[in-house]
């Protein structure tokens, strides 16, 4: 070996120099290289070495004539850390040379037809033995835990086989391997070489030099002896490297001192990298394989997924196929601090100690063992039945996980020798020795599973790339959940906006035209109340009935709020008797309301004198033909712009029914033209709706000289109350307004029955209502929703009575609940 420095000069030179440049009795150090090779072999050696490029690549001088043809040489050169290292050898035979030529073609012709690694490696170990005369050529690969197998072999039948033994990961360890990586062919031409110094020795302070990437660098006598051991007199080693980690080995065994010459190592070499690109192109088709084969049965699994449900609850019910993804003999779901499973799992006990590990261990990567009891230290729960794990977090916000569990698969290691180095002690200290024999040595392996391969890593990105796209797409629908939401919210913000107006204005028009049209204070108290009653009737059918409506029900429930004594016929109704579909009759009943508003604002209800009719037919097709007829009101003005209720009453039929509507601003009066199509009617049988202005008031009163508890939190519906509970026989009404006052009063005296306003604002009368139950005492509720709704199911026997309330309706539901009298018409 002959080492250069920056400026080209001779640094170091090896002791056996002399073989090649003669016994010239002469200090190298410091001499040109010319002067020690010549200068046509020198130029040769400069243009080597610029071919090979920049970093540690060697170039190639063959059969170098050195000091004007004293000797021969095959030289190999390369440069690293700012040394050029020149090696010297013997000159290659032909029949080498010969070899070389065919040896990388060959290789990766008979190679390259392959897909699958068990005949990949047969044929690889066969051809490499054939090609390079070695006595055993092994394919070593490494396993998950470090530790290498022999995978295939090809050797001269007298030697032993270790097809199939594992040795252990201290065999090659961690900086042994590094170098593997950097050098893709290790040569050991005899196991028992002596070592041959660089001169001059390395003064102190002086940085080392690094032969990491020579050919014929001197190895561990450690490893010597360890080839030794195995009756092993030359080795050589080819690296197998995949994605830059070292993948497996090519061991090449002879048990002869045998060199290999500089064409047939660079020929090696080559097929090296093609061997190692096509051992990871098998890989990654597998691994492709594997993750298609996942992803089909992923979207199986993931059809008909409710994006409304929350993608726990998903999971969950999907546990069983996602475990059937993954060799294992169980699953499990961590979400939010909540654990489910599916088949083999730890006890509900050991669950959050074993997250909190998995938490520890994984971080936001999969992560897997196949020895829990050494990870937990808990020799109870694992080992056995639960042995190893594969963790998938599923969040990038929490520590939630989805969790594969394998139970113990207790099996025998076949391992080359014990696999374990013995302590030696010698005279410098404590010394690793060698495993000394290779015999085959067996080993029980408990407590751990099957190891988890790379293909299931790879479905478990898999699993984790698809239920992170779940879970993204149930954010996403839940924000556009959340966007309609929004937005249905400000249009009914809107409309309630609107609709509360309309009413105030409307209440002020009755009230106005009511007194208007009043003979005495009584008369007046008597229709503003029964207007306000049918306000409240139809106002509740706007937002939408159950089961439809009759059409002539609806509108002569608005009609009664602008009708009075003196003026019965301002407004007339004619048609017959038909029904609304659920859908068709709350989008009338908001046309209807909107319109009968207008007119009583603007037009000819806006006047005692006005008048208008409103009649239908049905057409043969089976549509309903509606017409409404203002006269008698102000002049009608176009409107000069278009707001929120002219939007209404134009889209509302058409865009929610498919129907029509006309609008004819005629100076005499509106006019209005309005189509239903056929689908949204139905038969109806002629009745009276319970709450309905035209039940006929009852003079009845049941509170004969009783006493009521009245629970009630706006004062002036309280007020109200307390007088209709009085003109109905009431003696004393005590007034809660919250639960507290309510129950005080119950702890002081026992009332005779109670009326109970639902909602109290922030709490419900529910817990007045249950210690009511307990004493016997009668009661009913007041709400201010439709009949029925949001009364809790515990309660659904209990009478109710709908505000604004009337003394008809509170004397029936009174008596319904003391069982006396007539009983609330239609519940």
């Amino acid at each position: 070996m002959i080492v250069l420095n920056e400026q080209g000069m001779v640094s170091f030179v090896s002791k056996n120099i002399d073989e090649f440049l003669g016994d010239t009795n002469r200090d190298y150090v410091g001499a040109e290289l010319a002067d020690l090779v010549g200068t046509t072999v020198s130029h040769d050696i400069a243009n080597a070495v610029a071919r090979a490029g920049a970093g540690q690549i060697a170039g190639v001088v063959l059969k170098a004539k050195l000091s004007e043809g004293a000797s021969v040489a095959d030289i190999t050169a390369h440069r690293y850390e700012g040394r050029t290292f020149l090696e010297l050898e013997r000159p290659a035979s032909p029949e080498d040379t010969e070899v070389a030529l065919h040896l990388t073609q060959s290789l990766i012709r008979r190679v390259d037809g392959y897909r699958e690694f068990d005949p990949l490696f047969k044929s690889v170990a066969r051809l490499v033995r054939a090609m390079l005369g070695y006595d055993r050529v092994m394919v070593y690969r490494f396993l998950h835990n470090g530790a290498g197998r022999v995978v295939a072999e090809a050797k001269d039948p007298s030697l032993g086989s270790f097809l199939g033994q594992h040795f252990p990961v201290s065999d090659i360890p961690v900086q042994a391997r590094k170098l593997y990586v950097k050098n893709w062919i290790r040569v050991i031409g005899d196991a028992s070489f002596v070592p041959v110094p660089l001169l001059p020795k390395i003064a102190e302070g002086d940085p080392a030099v690094d032969l990491s990437f020579a050919h014929l660098r001197s190895v561990s006598p450690i490893h010597c002896e360890y080839l030794r051991n195995m009756g092993v007199a030359a080795s050589m080693s080819i690296s197998i490297v995949v994605d830059g980690q070292l993948w497996g080995l090519i061991a090449c065994h002879h048990n002869t001192p045998k060199c290999l010459s500089i064409p047939l190592r660079v020929a090696t070499e080559l097929f090296a990298q093609y061997f190692s690109l096509h051992v990871a192109a098998i890989e990654h088709r597998e691994q492709q394989a594997s993750a298609a084969a996942t992803r089909s049965r992923l979207d199986a699994i993931i059809a008909g997924v409710d994006h409304a449900d929350p993608v726990e609850v998903t999971l969950r019910r999907r546990l069983r196929e996602f475990s059937s993804l993954i060799a294992s003999d169980g699953a499990g779901l961590w979400s939010r601090g909540e654990w489910a499973s599916y088949g083999v799992s730890p006890s509900e006990t050991a669950i959050p100690h074993l997250m909190e590990i998995i938490g520890k261990k994984a971080g936001r990567n999969i992560w897997d063992t196949q020895d829990l009891q050494s990870e937990t230290g808990d020799v109870e729960e694992y080992g056995t039945r639960i042995a190893g794990v594969l963790a998938i977090p599923i969040s990038v916000s929490s520590p939630d996980f989805l969790v594969f569990f394998r139970s113990e698969e207790a099996h025998q290691v076949e391992w080359a020798g014990e696999p374990r180095k013995k302590e030696e002690l010698t005279e410098n200290g404590v010394r690793l020795s060698p495993r000394g024999s290779f015999d085959t040595w067996r080993e029980d392996v408990r407590h751990k599973s099957l190891p988890w391969s790379k293909a299931d890593v790879v479905v478990a990105e898999s699993i984790r790339g698809y239920v992170r796209d779940v879970m993204l797409s149930h954010n996403d629908a839940t924000e556009e959940q959340r966007e309609r939401t929004e937005s249905q919210r400000k249009l009914l913000n809107s409309e309630l906006n609107h609709r509360v107006k309309n009413i105030l204005a409307l209440v002020k028009s009755i009230a106005t035209q009511t007194g208007a049209n009043s003979q005495s204070v009584d008369e007046y108290a008597k229709s503003f109340e029964g207007r306000l009653r049918a306000l409240s009737f139809a106002h509740d059918q706007s937002f939408g009935s159950r089961d439809g409506g009759e059409l002539r029900g609806l509108i002569e429930a608005e009609a009664d709020m602008h009708r009075f004594a003196k003026l019965p016929d301002r407004i007339q109704i004619s048609g017959d008797h038909i029904g609304l579909t659920e859908r068709a009759f709350g989008v009338f009943a908001l046309l209807l309301h909107e319109m009968m508003t207008n007119a009583a604002k603007y037009g000819s209800l806006s006047v005692p004198s006005g008048k208008l009719e409103i009649s239908w037919t049905i057409a043969e097709n089976g549509d309903c033909h509606l017409s409404w007829k203002e006269s008698g009101g102000p002049e009608v003005v176009v409107p000069t712009r278009r707001g929120f209720g002219s939007n209404l009453i134009e889209k509302t039929v058409s865009h929610d029914l498919g129907g029509s509507i006309d609008l004819d601003f005629a100076p005499a009066g509106l006019e209005a033209r309005i189509m239903i199509p056929g689908e949204h009617l139905r038969e109806v049988v002629e009745n009276l709706q319970p709450g309905s202005p035209a039940i006929a008031e009852a003079a009845f009163k049941p509170l004969d000289r009783m006493s009521v508890l009245l629970v009630e939190d706006q004062s002036l519906i309280a007020m109200d109350t307390e007088e209709l509970l009085r003109s109905i026989g009431a003696e004393e009404v005590s007034i809660a307004a919250n639960v507290a006052t309510a129950l005080k009063i119950l702890t002081e005296g026992s009332p005779d029955c109670a009326v109970l306003d639902l909602n109290l604002g922030s709490s419900t009368s529910e817990e007045v209502a249950k210690e009511l139950e307990k004493r016997g005492i009668p009661y009913v509720f007041a709400t201010g929703y439709r009949d029925g709704v949001h009364i809790p199911a515990d309660f659904a026997t209990i009478p109710v009575v709908r505000k604004p309330v009337s003394q008809a309706a509170l004397s029936s539901a009174v008596g319904t609940a003391l069982g006396i009298g007539p009983t609330r018409p239609g519940r």
